[in-house]
Order: structure tokens, then sequence, then C-alpha cells
């Protein structure tokens, strides 16, 4: 086990104690809408976490999901709170950037808040448009770093406080916008780019969100520090860089 593995089970751990996963997040309200009918499908939620997606993904219809995560024990936790839901498949440990799947295996894949927390988004990236069937769907949401989320990371840097979301060892500076264009470029049409959340950023005080800006996202959707978008796997896509 790499030190990064043990580092987000000790992470899982002491989250779980400090604050259960059990409450959807903005990002899982976000995408809900886009998953849709999952009668007689694959599907892959990547990074599963504790389970909070699990339960609701799972009766969802589908004939075959696979819950994985890099951390076995964020696996083990999520798969004691909701495997008596989850249809055929199973529960694994497994690393986002060298998925142990076939080519074109999965109708519709989940990632949330993933990308950002791995050596490589672009690898990652990759691996999911791979093992995703032609015409096959990905939902993917992640921190986005370009507009008042991204000054905030760099203030902190520059006043020796490094960024870390709620402590994780790995937090990458992904965008939006550079997500659009991966996924373009790995053969993918990208059907829905969304942003929302937009907040004031103040030493000492919690953000405060700004939400008169979520009411024009056609403009701001590329700022907010939540990000998603859903794609479609081309039928010619390779799902490599």
């Amino acid at each position: 086990m790499t030190d990064t593995r043990r580092a987000y089970d000790d992470w899982h751990r002491a989250l779980e104690v400090e604050r259960p996963d059990d409450v959807l997040s903005p990002w899982h309200k976000a995408a809900m809408p886009y998953v849709g009918d999952l009668t007689g499908l694959v599907v892959l939620e990547i990074a599963c976490g504790r389970g909070a997606f699990v339960r609701w993904l799972a009766g969802r219809g589908a004939r075959c999901i696979a819950f994985a995560d890099y951390s076995p024990a964020a696996v083990a936790i999520a798969k004691r709170d909701g495997a008596s839901g989850a249809p055929e498949g199973g529960f694994l440990a497994g690393d986002i950037e060298r998925l142990p799947f076939a080519d074109a295996t999965f109708d519709l894949i989940c990632s949330f808040e993933t990308l950002e927390h791995v050596p490589s988004p672009s690898a990652g990236l990759a691996e999911l448009v791979r093992v995703t069937k032609p015409g096959g769907r990905l939902i993917i949401t992640t921190p986005n770093y370009i507009g008042l989320l991204g000054l905030y990371r760099a203030f902190r840097n520059l006043t020796g406080r490094p960024y870390a979301e709620t402590g994780q060892p790995i937090n990458q500076p992904v965008t939006l916008i550079g997500r659009v264009r991966a996924l373009r470029a790995l053969g993918c049409r990208v059907d829905v780019i969304d942003g929302f959340g937009h907040y004031l950023y103040l030493p000492g005080r919690r953000p405060k969100r700004m939400f008169a800006l979520d009411q024009v996202r056609a403009i701001t959707r590329w700022f907010g520090a939540h990000s998603l978008t859903v794609a479609t796997r081309g039928a010619g896509g390779e799902g490599r860089p």
C-alpha cells in the first residue's frame, strides 16, 4: 500500500467519525437530473467515497454497477452501508489512472470531485473515456480554480498556508474550461457545461455565497467554484490523450 493510499484511508476513517457520509453534496444534486433511466445499463461510480451517492444510484434500475475508490477503507465503509441495495456488480479499491476494466465497458460513468485528487488529472480523465462505451455518457464534477476560488488558493499559497480541500493529501488546480477541452480532444461531445457556487473569501471568516451570480450562469458558469460536465463518447473516440 502506498503512502498516499494510507493517507486517504486515514482521512476517510477520521472523517467518518467527524462527519458521516450520509448527505448528498451540492455536486451530487447538480448531477442527479442528468443520470436518467438506468434500466439495463452498466454503470461505474468512480471515487464512491464512503457511499453518499451509492444508496441513491443503487435504486435507479441499472443492471450492474461498479463502485470504486482509491481508498480500501472508504470502499469498506460504502459496502457496509450501501451493499444491501446494490444491484449486480461490486465494490472495489481501484486507481482512476489505471482502471481494472476493459475498453468500452460502461454505459455511464459518474465521477464526482475526483480528478483534482489524483497525481495526473489528464491520465484519470483519459481512463474514464477509455472504459466508456461509444455513445456512453460521462458525468463529471470537480472544483474550478478559475475565479474566486482560484484567487483564494493563490492567496493562501502566497501567505504560506497551502490550500487543501478538507485536508486531502492531493489537491490539483483543475479548471472547467480545461476539462471541456480535454474531453473534446479525447473524442467526446460535451453536452452540458455548468458552473455554480460563487463565494466571497475573507480571512478568518466562513466563505459567503453570492447567490445572485448563479442567476446568470450563461456568463458566470466558467467561474463557479463547482463545475459539472456531461459528455458522450464518440464512436471513434480512443480514450487516449
